[in-house]
């Protein structure tokens, strides 16, 4: 009788070295360095993308804070009187101390313009600007409104 032998699939092994062996049980030096390189450029290109995002989030923050008060400015000036409203420099009220942390050097103003026309009516234009961290004067933020002789603001 011929004996058939029959062989393991799952003990071969592709190295030749046994899956037991201590020295394959670990990482080769190699390996690591590779490892460690890999990470240096990701980390490389990673954190001066997120510091950019987080400049141009301050940025934003700022923007939006200036926006809003200037559409303040404008609610107050369209609630004053018509005789209130003369063509020219408008009284600005006092910015409170946590706008003024937000904004660095804060500039506002309010300018009351007349309009041409028919109806009697002035523009008011809001404008607000501070200064970047660089020192430089930021383009200013404006809003207008138009009040007419009635009242009403549009």
């Amino acid at each position: 009788m011929q004996r058939i032998m029959k062989r393991d699939l799952h003990t071969k092994s592709i190295c030749p070295r046994r899956l037991d062996d201590p020295w394959r049980s670990g990482f080769t030096l190699i390996e690591l360095i590779g490892t460690c390189i890999l990470l240096g450029v990701l980390f490389s290109v990673t954190v001066p993308m997120l510091l950019i995002v987080a400049r141009e989030r301050h940025s934003n923050e700022q923007r939006q804070f200036a926006m809003q008060q200037a559409a303040n400015l404008l609610e107050l000036a369209s609630t004053r009187s018509w005789s209130d409203l003369a063509p020219g420099e408008l009284v600005v009220p006092e910015l409170d101390a946590d706008l003024r942390t937000v904004l660095p050097d804060v500039e506002q103003s309010l300018v009351s313009v007349a309009t041409e026309g028919d109806l009697d009516s002035r523009q008011i234009i809001a404008s607000i600007r501070w200064r970047h961290r660089s020192g430089q004067l930021l383009p200013p933020v404006e809003l207008s409104t138009w009040v007419f002789q009635n009242g009403k603001a549009e």
